[in-house]
């Protein structure tokens, strides 16, 4: 939809845009969030809203990369120096899913967008299976402009919790068709298998020609990224068949240098964005934390919690110049029990800790990788990516591990293989490899944070963001 686009009835736009019978939600029923402490015309309007979520940041996961700027990088991280600046507001957001004290992304994401809890694992629908109007829906009736930026799957739950409805959120393909057909104005990120899909016996469907049909600028490396010039057309980035490698293999393999890093995809995203007279609603993702801690790596989370950090100064030089923006700092849950243990007499070597983690180069997905492609083990691998010179019965061990078809399996065994070394290395314990219950940290600038209390449940957001912005 341009933006120009005359405002029509909310149902007969919903209606045209693919989503028939969701303008009976917009009121909603039991459990949709509003803004009680509101109090009609004193507020100034906020044109844009700015996004930004660490999926699966647990408390402790920012302890360690705090301490690990200021003894690396002799300065505080960001997201610290963000408790220092004029107009913050802060609070305590409860995570929690209608049907689960521990959420996942899916219901996590959904909450924030359509103003209600959800079950786990889906999206904008309700308990009893009925779709809620996600909050993007209700920015396009208003003109504004749409965009999503993930270092997952573009169509992974997060940001399609922004958008979507489906009554599973592994149902990718289905997202995909719906950012189509619900005009989401930006797209960059992970998650080409399903923009090129391919059936048995069929030729399959390819995606990125039809959303360039429909007018998107496609970009598939860096390069591409970097050279695009301003404009106010759509634009579709993804760069990796699945996720996008984690930040510190991007930084240690060569092979991996044309695809983006998150600040980069963030800055393009402002860049085709803010020329939007209506003003425009952007979900940045820095999605693969929540994957290191569920596989327990240490070295890992670190530098994708550090990527994401990067992000913070982009988005404050942006509402310097645009005030009128609303900028939301947060996570969706805490993933793994992240922390930077007491490690040694009198914790005296978890100082230290934060320099070996440095030791590690890679992540234990990008091991388990050229493990699966050479069909067995090598040592060597370990000891190039993370220091440790593996032992035979460690060795034996993997292998047993890679035999297992389960993924994920690998990965926790690697951190119950190596427990000890990679204690010894980075100091870091973990608690677990699922999501945590644990209340995070929400930090919000700009038009409409004044309305967020000090505490907060994370289907609240909603209306206060939607009032902010008059939708």
């Amino acid at each position: 939809m341009p933006d120009d686009f005359p405002l029509k009835s909310r149902r007969q736009f919903l209606k045209g845009a693919g989503i028939a019978g969701l303008a009976t939600t917009f009121a909603g029923a039991h459990a949709v969030a509003s803004n009680p402490g509101t109090k009609p015309g004193r507020k100034p309007k906020a044109k844009n809203l700015i996004f930004l979520v660490v999926d699966g940041m647990s408390v402790g996961t920012m302890g360690l990369a705090h301490h690990w700027h200021l003894r690396n990088r002799k300065k505080a991280l960001n997201w610290t120096q963000l408790y220092a600046h004029p107009g913050l507001r802060r609070c305590v957001q409860d995570t929690a899913s209608n049907n689960s004290p521990v959420t996942d992304s899916a219901a996590a994401a959904s909450a924030w967008g359509c103003g209600q809890r959800v079950n786990n694992a889906a999206l904008n629908m309700d308990p009893g299976g009925k779709p809620c109007t996600p909050i993007f829906a209700r920015a396009k009736i208003a003109g504004m402009r749409t965009g999503l930026v993930s270092t997952c799957r573009i169509s992974h739950a997060t940001p399609a919790g922004f958008v979507a409805n489906v009554a599973s959120r592994a149902d990718e393909d289905a997202i995909v068709d719906q950012y189509l057909s619900r005009q989401v104005d930006v797209l960059l990120g992970g998650g080409a298998k399903h923009f090129q899909r391919t059936k048995a016996g069929a030729a399959g469907t390819d995606y990125f020609k039809a959303f360039e049909q429909a007018g998107y600028t496609l970009v598939r490396n860096r390069d591409q990224l970097l050279r695009l010039p301003r404009a106010d057309k759509r634009l579709l980035g993804v760069f990796s068949a699945d996720h996008i490698p984690y930040a510190i293999d991007r930084r240690n393999d060569d092979s991996l240098a044309q695809i983006p890093d998150l600040p980069a995809m963030f800055a393009a995203s402002l860049q085709q964005l803010q020329g939007s007279k209506d003003g425009f609603i952007l979900q940045v993702e820095g999605g693969r934390v929540d994957h290191a801690g569920h596989s327990n790596d240490a070295g890992t989370i670190l530098h994708e919690q550090l990527e994401f950090d990067a992000c913070i100064p982009l988005a404050l030089e942006f509402i310097e110049k645009n005030p009128d923006t609303m900028l939301i700092v947060t996570t969706d849950h805490g993933t793994g029990g992240c922390q930077l243990d007491g490690l040694g007499h009198q914790y005296l070597e978890s100082g230290p800790a934060l320099e070996t983690i440095n030791r590690i180069r890679h992540s234990f997905e990008w091991i388990e990788k050229r493990f699966l492609a050479a069909e067995k083990i090598d040592p060597n691998i370990v000891t190039h990516a993370t220091g440790i010179v593996p032992s035979d019965e460690q060795v034996a061990a993997m292998q047993v591990a890679l035999d297992d078809s389960d993924r994920w399996r690998f990965l926790a065994d690697f951190t119950r293989i190596f427990g000890s070394e990679l204690t010894g290395i980075s100091s870091v314990g973990w608690s677990s490899q699922n999501h945590t219950a644990e209340n995070v940290e929400l930090l919000a600038f700009g038009p409409g944070s004044e309305q967020i209390p000090a505490f907060i449940r994370n289907y609240e957001l909603f209306g206060i963001m939607t009032d902010a912005l008059r939708i």
